[in-house]
């Protein structure tokens, strides 16, 4: 069926005049007769029939043009959706973001968006997770993208994952701790205090134990999470001391970094699906890049 001739059978059934049903479409009279003709044909029924000089709906007329009325309508928007997305002008973005990375991170990025791109009509839905189950997400393409730790070269199937920050753990103590004031320090000095670790399923949870066994350190692990701030919280309350990356995201009252010998660097990257991209997917990803590296984050 026509789409072009549902959109002439609106508008004369809307005048049911055909001289001007034809001139508010810009098109001749003959070619709506035959646009109507045709529809009649397919259908198997009149959709119209005589009524003095002008016309009028038949029974089928008023009951086909009850669903070409919403119909056309939802396929032009439907077009005009389409476009916009093409465009980057909308749509709606899902972002994975793990633990590790500060809650006020993607905040301070969306809202640089905002600024720079003041007439976009994009959506943006975060979720928090572990490194392990925003992966899962973005194969499954219930998330479009996802910062996560990657803390080993392997290749993780259909992903693309794109280095967006180099970060590095260090040792986090309590404001007035011994090591507070003693410069790069080896991890071999956490035997000698309570560890605050992160939750064995956390992608750092695995990086740190492999430095511990390549460096021989055993700790006296208490207590666990996987949300910064609160790991933060926990050393200046005195409950330990703890491995955390550092970032001008990740600073706190009450607590002091102190560099440590070994090496600690991870990295954190951008992950998406391989292949094309919605615009608005793509546009957010490339933001992400610029955003970094207008605030200095790649390193």
């Amino acid at each position: 069926m026509n789409f072009q001739h549902l959109e002439y059978f609106n508008e004369l059934a809307k005048t049911q005049y055909m001289a001007q049903a034809a001139q508010n479409l810009g098109i001749s009279q003959p070619t709506l007769s035959y646009a109507v003709k045709k529809l009649e044909e397919e259908l198997g029924v009149p959709l119209f029939e005589k009524s003095g000089r002008n016309i009028r709906l038949t029974v089928y007329g008023k009951s086909f043009a009850e669903y070409t009325q919403v119909g056309v309508k939802k396929i032009l928007e439907g077009e005009r959706r389409v476009m916009e997305m093409a465009e980057g002008s909308t749509g709606k973005v899902a972002i994975g973001v793990a633990h590790i990375v500060s809650p006020s991170f993607m905040p301070d990025v969306i809202r640089e968006f905002r600024q720079v791109n003041p007439t976009s009509k994009v959506d943006f839905e975060l979720q928090r997770g572990l490194t392990s189950e925003l992966l899962t997400k973005v194969q499954d393409g219930d998330l479009d993208l996802a910062l996560v730790t990657k803390t080993s070269k392997r290749r993780i199937s259909d992903l693309e994952l794109l280095p967006l920050m180099e970060r590095h753990l260090e040792l986090v103590v309590p404001a007035g701790h011994e090591l507070a004031n003693a410069g790069p320090v080896s991890l071999r000095v956490l035997s000698k205090y309570p560890f605050i670790s992160f939750s064995r399923g956390n992608a750092l949870s695995n990086f740190l134990q492999r430095i511990f066994d390549e460096h021989h350190v055993q700790v006296h692990q208490t207590s666990v999470s996987d949300d910064i701030e609160t790991m933060m919280g926990l050393v200046a309350i005195g409950e330990g001391v703890a491995l955390l990356p550092k970032s001008k995201y990740h600073e706190a009252p009450g607590v002091v970094n102190v560099p440590v010998e070994e090496d600690t660097s991870y990295t954190l990257c951008l992950v998406s699906k391989e292949g094309q991209q919605p615009k608005a997917v793509e546009s957010m990803a490339d933001f992400l890049q610029k955003f970094c590296r207008d605030h200095d984050l790649l390193s």
